[in-house]
């Protein structure tokens, strides 16, 4: 009966963590760090997913203070003590993670680290600590980071930009030269801001 209560207790903190106003204050950091990036909507949502739904409800039994006994305990000093400012440096980990599945060309670590010099109030982290932050969500998270419905969502805007680039061929193909001009400049534009 013991053993029951002491889960029962374990899930009850842990279905609490990290509390209404923290997590608040940290879903607003990584939107906040997503606009400054000017992230593409399907890296930001991947990002939001990874940090919300994997990382953060995970962490409380990784760390050990939830009651986990069949697992191991995940440590490292980015965990113990927990700070505001390494919980923003995981938040902006979820998004190099994200970015490296979406994107053709991913933030680098050094892109992220001078955000995070900006926006991240109470330490400075090197590039190094991006690099052990993103081993500790992997682990943290199990390295579960599939996406597969947030896939689908990508696979429906490739195809939204497909058939965009099939019905400026179909009109170049029409038209004289100076409208192959004017839909060259546009295609060309198109795929730069794409890039």
């Amino acid at each position: 009966m013991e053993v029951e209560e002491e889960d029962a207790l374990a899930a009850a903190a842990a279905s609490a963590w990290p509390g209404s106003s923290r997590r608040r204050h940290l879903l607003q950091f990584l939107l906040h760090a997503s606009k400054r990036l000017d992230l593409r909507p399907i890296v930001k949502y991947s990002a939001l997913e990874f940090f919300a739904s994997r990382f953060l409800p995970a962490l409380p039994r990784k760390m050990g203070y939830c009651g986990a006994r069949s697992r191991r305990a995940v440590r490292s000093w980015l965990l113990e003590p927990l700070r505001d400012s390494n919980l923003e440096l995981f938040a902006l980990v979820a998004v190099w993670i994200a970015s490296k599945i979406h994107d053709l060309r991913p933030l680098s670590v050094k892109s992220l680290k001078a955000l995070g010099d900006r926006i991240i109030s109470d330490q400075h982290f090197t590039c190094r600590d991006f690099v052990d932050a993103e081993l500790l969500f992997m682990e943290v998270v199990e390295h579960n980071i599939g996406s597969s419905s947030i896939a689908f969502i990508y696979l429906e805007e490739l195809l939204i930009h497909f058939r965009l680039l099939h019905m400026l061929y179909q009109f170049l193909s029409r038209h004289g030269s100076f409208q192959s001009f004017l839909g060259s400049g546009l295609l060309h534009h198109m795929m730069k801001r794409k890039s």
